[in-house]
């Protein structure tokens, strides 16, 4: 039996209201709750409370302000109120989505938890960064499951496309800041998302178009509801992304169609325990050309000389990247226990072509040198065909219990075992089983590497009063570079039901890839050539932080401040070598760099009454490499996001957020000529967003984001982004 609760909080001087309206609101609170099955408590505001359950007092006589607390179960693999647990912990919801219009979980990362993105790095993924720790050090997961993803597939860390995940079938988002490796392991150094989907909840058929400068796209979600001992939830989206490409461009970015497939299924073993089987597949098949092929001034490079000419070049190529994820679970929960054991796989294959012909080329008659060796050096930089087939296969068993001692104190203890193997011409010929394989006249060497590790874990949450202390430590042990352990402890102080004062230290690792470990890989980016190679010598990187914040709500309004302190060392990075035998750019992967990264993270927020909110998230931070002594690069000195959030929470009626982000000197990858130092810039971008609830079943919305299309390839600023969609319930 399930027990609702709506606390309704009121201010002094305000406007009186009938007990009917209070009614209306204590069961918007109650369906909400049904909706999340995690919104539970409420902070109280002003010196009057009354209490609904399922009805009203007669003493409800003021206007309310009430707001939930979430259930959050990433930052201690327990349930617990987002407010209790030490780390930094944000939530994402479906209604903050909706209400935002967001498209994607990289545009609703970039809407509400002021986290820098890159919206695309190389060969595919995006490249997020959370307290200046960029994405390697950031694990992404969907579900509380790792994910096989970009991360060995082409070397680029833990980089993934945010935007494979279906935005319209997340339930929420939790991101949790600061070092996770005491539960999580390596690629938690910096912090956790994860990325919560849709559970089984009643017979529901959903459908939606959305249409925007980037694609077009079609989804359905049904729901089955329990029938008997099951329940199923499916889902599907189609989305064509559409052609674009910058007057300044060489090449179109990459367009073509994706789809989305997802499918799960409970069997309800009891009353406690249901057993999960799901499927999640995608699909995606992109182009990319270089336009109109026209004659044109085009100089090209022989060793220091640069030679000039004129050049008629036509290409392209493809980008096929499929995920598929399977898994089984056995889930329960007691009143001493909450368990879980499953077994997963996930498989991404990432393969991709890319071809160039010269038409013409025409030297430079008044050089000697160019009419000597043009058409050759063009010939052999854009007249070429490359290709790349890689695949990145994850099996990972693991098991959780935690034990409830009594009613102030949970132990959670874990293990997990994790095979990763990569195959592919990524590898060239420094894996095991190597062969090689042909396409058009060319010839690569491919191989495969396994590695695995396997991981337990233990963690205390004790209350004692006013305190909530979490101690944690992990030991993992990988193939590859032997053991390691990560200890952690988070505490809060709950001064008062409005005011507590939070603080946590860890350690945290990074252990090398397979791709940092092994790589020889030789591609074609643009018109250069370059040859990225492994070293099975690296070791993992490592970190030791710590933070202190506090939180607080005063009135109407609510807010907190967090310093963080982050040392890394052994910083894995690619360093230039030279030239291989072939003339190409040769770059090897080094524990070269030593970093500090410290700074202040602060929000502050105003609900006017209950429709209106104003809010203000900001994050002050001072990155160094400490080695060389230069900023961090793709990290803003402060960036701020003001919103103004307006929600009539009526089922016929509109909401909007109107938002701007600042980032305030922004360390560009450019360096001044003459100082050597990095390029900073600043800039400041406008959004809104607009839904009309046509009725309880039906919404419409839009959004335009960086509404004066801004545009600065340096600040991977790509101009205005605009979206319209249309959402049924059956």
């Amino acid at each position: 039996m399930i027990y609702y609760q709506c606390q309704v909080s009121f201010a002094e001087g305000k406007t009186k209201r009938t007990a009917a309206v209070y009614f209306f609101y204590c069961q918007e609170m109650r369906k909400s709750y049904e909706q999340h099955q995690n919104r539970t408590k409420k902070s109280a505001v002003g010196s009057h409370h009354s209490f609904c359950h399922g009805g009203v007092t007669a003493q409800a006589e003021e206007l309310p302000v009430y707001s939930f607390d979430e259930v959050v179960v990433t930052a201690t693999r327990t349930e617990n109120d987002v407010k209790k647990v030490p780390a930094s912990t944000q939530v994402i919801t479906q209604e903050d989505i909706k209400r935002g219009g967001a498209t994607s979980v990289r545009n609703a990362l970039s809407m509400y938890a002021n986290i820098f993105q890159k919206s695309k790095v190389r060969g595919g993924g995006h490249d997020i960064i959370i307290r200046g720790m960029e994405t390697k050090h950031s694990l992404v997961m969907v579900n509380g499951r790792r994910i096989s993803n970009e991360a060995d597939a082409n070397g680029l860390g833990n980089a993934m496309s945010l935007d494979r995940i279906n935005i319209n079938d997340v339930e929420k988002i939790e991101i949790v800041r600061g070092p996770s490796s005491a539960l999580y392991g390596s690629e938690a150094m910096g912090g956790v998302l994860n990325i919560i989907t849709k559970p089984s909840k009643e017979q529901t058929l959903l459908t939606g178009l959305e249409h925007t400068s980037e694609d077009t796209s079609h989804w359905w979600h049904a729901d089955t509801g329990r029938i008997g001992n099951f329940s199923m939830t499916l889902d599907a989206r189609f989305n064509k992304i559409n052609r674009s490409m910058l007057d300044t461009a060489t090449e179109s970015d990459p367009y073509g169609t994706a789809q989305t497939y997802n499918a799960s299924l409970n069997y309800y073993v009891n009353d406690h325990s249901y057993v999960n089987a799901y499927m999640d597949y995608y699909s995606q098949h992109l182009k990319t050309d270089m336009g109109e092929a026209v004659l044109k001034d085009f100089p090209v490079k022989m060793g220091s000389m640069t030679l000039k000419g004129q050049a008629q070049i036509d290409g392209g190529g493809t980008k096929d990247y499929k995920q598929k994820n399977y898994g089984i679970s056995w889930n329960g929960k007691t009143d001493k226990n909450d368990w879980q054991i499953q077994a997963y796989m996930s498989k991404f294959d990432w393969d991709t072509t890319k071809s160039q012909k010269v038409l013409q080329a025409i030297p430079d008659p008044s050089d000697r040198m160019s009419m000597m060796a043009y058409k050759k050096y063009v010939t052999s930089q854009y007249g070429t065909y490359d290709f790349n087939h890689d695949e990145h296969t994850m099996w990972a068993i693991e098991g959780r219990d935690s034990l409830r001692v009594n009613d102030h104190h949970r132990v959670t203890f874990g293990a997990e075992y994790v095979k990763d193997k990569v195959s592919g011409t990524g590898l060239g010929a420094n894996g095991d089983r190597v062969y090689s394989i042909t396409e058009n006249g060319t010839t690569k060497s491919s191989s495969e590497k396994t590695l695995s590790s396997y991981a337990a874990y233990l963690q205390d949450e004790i209350e004692y009063g006013k305190w909530f202390i979490v101690p944690a430590i992990r030991y993992d042990h990988h193939s590859a570079y032997g053991s390691h352990t990560s200890p952690k402890i988070g505490v809060t102080y709950n001064a008062t039901d409005h005011f507590r004062i939070k603080a946590n230290y860890g350690d945290g690792f990074k252990a090398p890839s397979v791709s940092q470990l092994y790589y020889d890989l030789d591609m074609q980016m643009g018109p250069n050539w370059v040859h990225l190679t492994g070293n099975p010598n690296l070791k993992p990187e490592k970190s030791k932080s710590w933070d202190l914040g506090v939180e607080a709500e005063f009135g109407k309004g609510y807010g907190s401040l967090n310093y963080f302190d982050n040392d890394v060392d052994n910083l894995i990075a690619s360093i230039p070598k030279g030239t291989d035998s072939n003339g190409h750019s040769l770059y090897r992967y080094e524990n070269v760099n030593k970093a500090r990264i410290k700074g202040l993270e602060n929000t502050l927020g105003y609900r006017f009454n209950d429709t209106l909110e104003f809010k203000v998230t900001s994050t002050l931070l001072d990155a160094k490499d400490t080695s060389a002594g230069k900023d961090l690069t793709q990290r803003a000195r402060l960036s701020q996001i003001y919103q103004l959030i307006y929600d009539d929470h009526k089922d016929t009626g509109w909401s909007a957020v109107l938002w701007n982000q600042l980032d305030y000197k922004f360390v560009t990858g450019k360096t001044w000529e003459k100082s050597g130092e990095s390029v900073k810039k600043s800039y400041s971008l406008t959004n809104f967003s607009l839904t009309r609830k046509v009725n309880k079943d039906t919404r419409v919305y839009g959004s335009v984001q960086n509404i004066f299309d801004k545009k600065d390839v340096d600040c991977d600023l790509d101009g205005r982004f605009w979206s319209i969609g249309w959402e049924h319930k059956f």
